[in-house]
């Protein structure tokens, strides 16, 4: 073992076990094997006379360690570039001086971003990078105040999603912190993802050009070629763009609330920010003061918001009362509400589980019994207030091909919650009038394309789709909605001649004969065909098939992995009640409604820009999650408040004692 390695590593660790000497820093420590395969001994001997964030000149360093300025400079450059030192102005004239950041939020990053060491490292340094952001919150992640005490990251809402009447802050906007860093903007590739991949768990979602940094960071990352410098209308394009792939935006969390550092935007499956809170079920370690709220009288469980809510929040459920009164779900249990966290208390699934948007007890009959999974009843209401043009843009996000649901065997209609009163709603005919509408509004129906990355641009990957069958006209059309260059070999396509236009001005060639097979990263149906053979089920087979080829052809993605399961189950229709109100028109009953949890909500707002109805919306009701404070005071506010969560908690077990014996 090499002592100073050793010395370093303990010094720059995180993980409260070996703070305390509960755990020996040894050779088996990641910690200590990336310092060692990347650091000289001088290199190790600089860091520990610097210390952890405190800023230092190479003057300063040689005279600490009695070198010549010229040795400090060049060492302190060289660390800069592997990434365990980086640049700070944060000083009266604004000369250059260097600091030693901590692991995660800091050098594990910087070192992800420097793509020659990571290939040299191999899987060290994102396996690196995964245990030092998990690692140092297990001892701790049930004591953690709200606003996360410093670690880690912190959600800040989408803008458009803040209420106008909201008393929000300036720090609670993104525009805010833009206009603070303005002129020093850079964007990088999303390091959680390049991690993920790397480890073969990626989720589908790529990391070109999705994370933004600013100001003495951004620099930083420019001048060591670890980012691009942008321009503010190049940030907001990527925040457009991320935002359409459904990525919640957060912000550093260390240094008070004053300085950032970094806008990431990130997915379920990837970021490790995120999973500081989803793992440990500890939603003060990302939550912003907002809470995502649903009203009833507006929502018609179209499940858009249930698609991209990254905690697993938002989920379909019922609005109709049961024999035994109104639905009630029960709320995720949080840290303050019980003495132990530990490991019973986490969920190492919650890349999957949240990714489930339907409750176990059921939702809208029709949306459960479509095979495509249609939200009928939104587009009832919108037909309702004759909304054409709005009630064929939500058909078509599930199936693009309104004109074969005639084809369909039309569960959605023996479903009906309406039969148990009279007849079903008119599905069948209602999908019939909107898809012969689609002539007249084809060019408002092309939709925006999906690249999950940040930059804009489509995917240099051609496909080939070959077939004309609803399975292969689905898949092709998913894929190129996706941003890939789709090829299309069919015969005469079963699609309306509207339906059609819309994949050509998607960018889809269609043509005939067959595909040169090594001109393409991928031929359908040669992986994934569909197992069905009406319409509806084969056009979700096709658009699976689009998912899973999609994560295919880019080496390091799980095909499964926080994937969608589009499971939907209905209602018990046994155990309903029906008003004398809802029965006495013959109109949709509106049997399903969006609950959101509001222990398990973390105020991202992605949500608000999937609703065609109004119907969620964020209000600012935990305004203590703006407590920012630096990284330096995390460790003792963190464990102030275990402390006072436990006297707490004591306190109500003795009043509940008491007056248990009184009685």
């Amino acid at each position: 073992m090499r002592p100073l390695i050793r010395k370093a590593a303990r010094m720059l660790t995180d993980c409260m076990d070996v703070k305390a000497g509960l755990v020996r820093m040894d050779e088996e420590r990641m910690e200590y094997k990336l310092l060692d395969a990347i650091l000289t001994d001088d290199m190790a001997r600089a860091v520990l006379k610097m210390g952890v964030r405190i800023p230092a000149t190479p003057e300063e360093l040689a005279k600490k360690l009695r070198w010549s300025t010229e040795k400090a400079r060049e060492i302190l450059d060289e660390m800069a570039q592997l990434g365990i030192v980086e640049y700070n102005r944060h000083n009266d004239d604004r000369h250059k001086q260097y600091v030693v950041p901590i692991f995660v939020v800091g050098s594990a990053e910087n070192i992800m971003l420097n793509k020659e060491l990571v290939r040299k490292l191999g899987s060290l340094a994102p396996q690196f990078f995964h245990e030092m952001s998990l690692e140092p919150l297990k001892l701790i992640s049930g004591m953690v105040p709200p606003g996360g005490a410093g670690l880690g990251f912190h959600v800040i809402p989408v803008e458009r999603a803040i209420p106008k009447e909201s008393q929000a802050v300036d720090i609670e906007r993104l525009s805010y912190w833009l206009k603070k860093y303005e002129g020093h903007y850079a964007i990088q590739d999303c390091v959680c993802r390049t991690a993920m991949i790397a480890l073969g768990q990626g989720c589908g979602e790529l990391p070109e050009g999705c994370c933004i940094s600013l100001g003495d960071y951004s620099d930083y990352l420019v001048e060591t070629g670890k980012a691009q410098r942008a321009s503010y209308e190049e940030i907001l394009a990527v925040l457009r763009q991320t935002e359409a792939n459904g990525y919640m935006h957060q912000i550093t969390n260390g240094d008070g609330g004053d300085e950032i550092f970094s806008i990431c935007n990130c997915s379920v499956g990837n970021c490790f920010a995120l999973r500081c809170s989803q793992y440990f079920n500890a939603p003060n370690l990302s939550a912003s003061c907002y809470r995502a709220v649903v009203d009833t009288e507006k929502c018609v469980a179209c499940g858009k918001c249930t698609e991209v809510c990254p905690a697993g929040a938002a989920k379909l459920g019922q609005r109709l009362r049961t024999k035994d009164g109104p639905v009630e779900y029960p709320s995720q249990e949080l840290p303050s509400e019980t003495l132990f966290w530990g490991k019973d208390k986490w969920n190492k699934n919650y890349r999957n589980d949240n990714r489930r948007g339907c409750c176990s007890s059921g939702t809208a009959p029709c949306k459960a019994a479509c095979p495509a999974h249609v939200s009928i009843q939104g587009v009832m209401k919108l037909m309702e207030g004759g909304h054409e043009l709005a009630a064929l843009k939500l058909i078509r996000q599930d199936n693009p091909f309104p004109s074969l649901c005639n084809r369909c065997g039309h569960p959605c209609e023996t479903a009906c919650t309406r039969s148990l009163i009279d007849t079903p709603m008119e599905i069948v005919k209602t999908m019939r009038t909107l898809s012969e509408k689609q002539e007249m509004l084809q060019e408002k129906l092309v939709p925006q394309k999906i690249r999950m990355n940040g930059t804009g641009k489509d995917h240099k990957e051609k496909i080939a789709v070959v077939g004309s069958d609803p399975a292969a006209l689905s898949c092709a059309y998913f894929l190129a909605l996706t941003g890939y260059p789709v090829t299309l070999f069919a015969g005469e396509l079963p699609c309306s001649p509207a339906e059609k236009a819309v994949m050509v001005q998607l960018g889809i060639d269609i043509t005939s004969g067959t595909p040169d097979r090594n001109q393409f990263a991928a031929v359908y149906p040669d992986v994934f065909a569909s197992v069905h053979t009406g319409p509806a089920e084969m056009i979700e087979d096709g658009r699976q098939a689009a998912v899973s080829i999609h994560r295919r052809i880019h080496p390091g993605h799980d095909l499964t992995l926080a994937r969608d399961p589009r499971e939907f189950y209905p209602l018990d229709r046994k155990r309903i009640v029906i008003s004398p109100r809802q029965a006495q028109s013959h109109k949709c009953l509106g049997c399903g409604v969006t609950w959101v949890d509001p222990h398990r909500c973390i105020g991202c707002g992605i949500c608000t820009t999937r609703c065609m109805f109004g119907a969620i919306r964020l209000e600012r009701s935990h305004p203590e999650f703006n407590n920012y404070v630096p990284y330096e005071k995390a460790k003792i506010n963190t464990l102030l408040n275990g402390m006072k969560q436990a006297g707490t908690l004591a306190a109500e077990g003795l009043r509940h004692t008491m007056t248990d014996k009184k009685n």
